[in-house]
């Protein structure tokens, strides 16, 4: 009997402290703290967009450890950047650069304003908002149209809006992809440290070097104009149709090979000064039988008469050719390490030989006065055996000796051992272009350098 009593109030007791305790977790009232912003600033107050500015602010919270900073900047009433920053400890003091992109459609002098949010673990935050801010437009001096093919165009701001950048008096392909640089670099690849704009899932936005190209297309046979809008972030464009009387060599109507190389070969009738329009446009049109006028025109120098005319798209060259070239109107040089000039690397460019077969064998020199003819060639170093001369027709007949002539001008001309084959100096640049006129009423033959168009 006594142990049964025993049991019953210890029993009591447990289920009485049980209760008590229970009383007081469910009737005691927990708080989650809140942590504290102070002294946020950001500077400058008045920045371009593009630019970086410095946050600064002290955070802190003594009961809970903070967790994480989130950072949003608004410009024009809408979110620009948006940032969130680990942060820990019961206090933290932030230096933090922020850069500000530029977006589309941002206005100059905008009111930004940065919008701060503090969460500690346990979920409690605070919010604070710095204004005041002042967000300014960049304007440049020139932007450049960069093509994948690594062709670079200035783009300048045209007189009734600054915002928009014209690329002037250009031709491009109908279509053709393309990223637009705030900087190059001398030798015309983009400066990734200026903005740069390209393709963001399918709309021109501002990228880095893993972002991709932007694409253009026109209604019509080629781009004539192109505007850049970096107000909106938009592109106007505008297109041409092909004319009768236009060289188009990118067609190929008419492929040839010669000497194991491909060629597109056009016949056709042209007239002394006559203005021709041509394409492909990046080609070297024969220099000593055109003359560059506009980005895609060229002016016709030679007599009025029929010519053959070959486009290498592998030497980006248009080649001018006569059916059975002779004295007093034609020179032909003729022999080894020697072609016509070409902007294309990679290639020999150097391709004539001893003989008069075709163009890819001699070079033409066109009479530009009484005995007077002038050829632009490039040139190899000298290799043993590698020598040329011209010669007044295609039988061989009328060669002109090295040692009949005297060479003036650049010192990269003169004669074998024997004064009968021409040949290049050491003073020869291989990469270099030279024009050279062989002037046979005093028998001088000058060489200058010359400058592709």
């Amino acid at each position: 009997m006594k142990t049964i009593y025993k049991i019953t109030v210890w029993g009591v007791f447990i289920v009485s402290l049980f209760t008590s305790c229970k009383g007081d977790l469910y009737d005691k009232s927990y708080t989650i703290s809140s942590p504290e912003i102070s002294s946020a600033n950001i500077t400058p107050a008045t920045f371009t967009f593009g630019d970086t500015i410095t946050l600064t602010a002290t955070l802190s919270d003594p009961e809970t450890p903070l967790a994480t900073l989130d950072i949003n900047i608004i410009a024009n009433n809408q979110s620009i950047f948006s940032q969130t920053v680990q942060v820990g400890g019961n206090s933290n003091e932030i230096n933090l650069q922020i850069p500000v992109p530029l977006v589309n459609n941002l206005s100059d002098n905008a009111d930004v304003k940065v919008i701060l949010t503090l969460k500690n673990t346990l979920k409690g935050e605070i919010g604070q908002e710095i204004d005041g801010l002042t967000g300014k437009r960049p304007y440049f001096a020139q932007l450049y149209l960069v093509e994948d093919n690594g062709t670079v165009y200035t783009l300048t701001p045209k007189s009734g809006n600054k915002d928009q950048y014209d690329a002037g008096s250009i031709v491009l392909p109908k279509s053709f992809s393309y990223r637009i640089a705030q900087k190059i670099t001398p030798d015309n690849q983009i400066d990734y440290s200026g903005m740069v704009w390209g393709n963001n899932n399918g709309q021109i936005r501002l990228v880095n070097e893993t972002g991709s190209s932007a694409f253009a297309y026109v209604n019509g046979d080629y781009t004539t104009g192109f505007v850049f809008d970096d107000f909106a972030f938009t592109v106007a464009l505008n297109g041409a149709n092909y004319m009768p009387g236009d060289l188009l060599f990118d067609n190929f109507e008419n492929p040839v090979t010669i000497n194991g190389e491909d060629f597109n070969k056009l016949s056709v009738s042209l007239q002394n000064g006559q203005i021709l329009t041509v394409f492909p446009i990046d080609a070297v049109y024969n220099v000593d039988f055109f003359e560059r006028t506009g980005a895609n025109t060229v002016k016709f120098l030679g007599e009025t008469g029929s010519y053959d005319l070959y486009y290498s798209a592998m030497r980006k060259i248009v080649i001018a050719g006569v059916a059975n070239p002779a004295y007093p109107d034609y020179l032909l040089m003729a022999g080894q390490g020697i072609g016509y000039p070409a902007k294309v690397s990679g290639i020999t460019i150097e391709h004539t030989g001893w003989g008069f077969d075709n163009v890819m064998e001699y070079i033409l020199f066109r009479k530009i006065a009484d005995n007077v003819f002038q050829g632009t060639v490039m040139i190899h170093s000298l290799v043993d055996a590698w020598a040329f001369k011209p010669f007044k027709n295609t039988g061989w007949g009328g060669e002109i000796q090295a040692n009949t002539v005297t060479f003036t001008g650049e010192p990269v001309l003169g004669g074998d051992n024997t004064n009968n084959n021409w040949q290049p100096t050491g003073n020869l640049d291989p990469a270099q272009a030279y024009r050279i006129t062989i002037d046979l009423n005093n028998n001088t033959v000058n060489t200058v350098k010359y400058t592709l168009p």
